[in-house]
């Protein structure tokens, strides 16, 4: 008798597994992309969404923006954290919410959310206390209806904790931010008299946290860098680096997203969050430039 998953009733071999028109190729996938739909639409600014006719649901991955990194020149300054990835199928709408990255600064903010129709990821966590920012929240791996984001401790459902601040005056190191579906911002260092500092990594992640901070005196500063990404298509996107200079610099590179690289720092300003949701490296100074990425929406059908 014929095997029915090889041969056909005319006896000829039937391919199994074949993919059809809309597809997601099984070299270009990550863990949250659908097989069998295609990507049709990225949208990285809120506004309308057109959805042609007769499509009446749709699957989409979304991030929220990326926490802002702090900037000091008297504390431990550390990094924004990864905003939130969720993904699943949803109504077609026809607006769509996207998050804006955190504005960094010695009030640094959270990301914003992003959302499309019933799927909502939220915003990066900012860094308050003595820990980093925490990964942003809706990063369960399905719809997620309330959008909840990450604290400044830890993060929500997949999400890193943020990294501890370590202030010596002798060699200090600060924590690293927690790896999770949405990295963790890491811990900064502040070191009096003539201690060295270096500032803790961000965590990795489909999205990554931003680096912490290293201020101080007259000893070498070591900001540190950005964590790492992972893209829809299975793209490693690469945190930004820190910088490292005696009694200066000291900052922090930004957290790679689901669609961009993280930048790097530049002297003692922190580097900015990847596009999809990276978070915000660490400033050693008053400035506010060290912003998170803004989100991303993906739509398939």
């Amino acid at each position: 008798m014929a095997n029915p998953n090889r041969r056909g009733q005319s006896g000829n071999e039937v391919q199994t597994g074949m993919q059809g028109v809309n597809y997601t190729p099984f070299a270009n996938r990550s863990i949250v992309t659908p097989f069998g739909l295609r990507l049709q639409q990225t949208i990285t600014s809120s506004g309308p969404v057109t959805i042609p006719d007769g499509i009446t649901w749709v699957y989409v991955i979304i991030s929220g923006g990326g926490g802002g990194g702090s900037s000091s020149t008297t504390t431990a300054p550390r990094g924004g954290g990864a905003g939130g990835i969720s993904w699943g199928w949803t109504l077609a709408h026809n607006t769509c919410i996207i998050g804006a990255g955190g504005i960094g600064g010695s009030t640094a903010s959270r990301g914003g959310y992003t959302r499309y129709g019933n799927v909502i990821a939220g915003g990066g966590g900012t860094s308050t206390g003595v820990l980093g920012g925490g990964g942003g929240g809706g990063s369960a791996g399905s719809t997620n209806y309330w959008g909840i984001e990450g604290g400044s401790s830890g993060g929500f459902s997949g999400s890193g904790a943020g990294g501890g601040v370590n202030a010596s005056t002798l060699n200090g190191v600060a924590g690293n931010g927690g790896s999770g579906i949405s990295g963790g911002g890491a811990g900064g260092v502040y070191a009096t008299g003539t201690g060295n500092g270096t500032g803790g990594n961000g965590g990795n992640g489909l999205a990554g946290g931003g680096g912490g901070g290293a201020g101080g005196n007259t000893g070498i500063r070591t900001g540190g860098n950005g964590g790492n990404g992972i893209g829809i298509d299975g793209t490693i996107y690469i945190g930004g680096i820190g910088t490292t200079g005696t009694s200066t610099n000291g900052a922090g590179g930004g957290g790679a997203g689901i669609a961009g690289n993280g930048s790097n720092a530049s002297g003692t300003t922190g580097g900015a969050g990847g596009l999809g949701g990276g978070g915000g490296g660490a400033s050693v100074s008053s400035t506010t430039a060290n912003v998170g990425g803004s989100g991303i929406l993906y739509i398939y059908y």
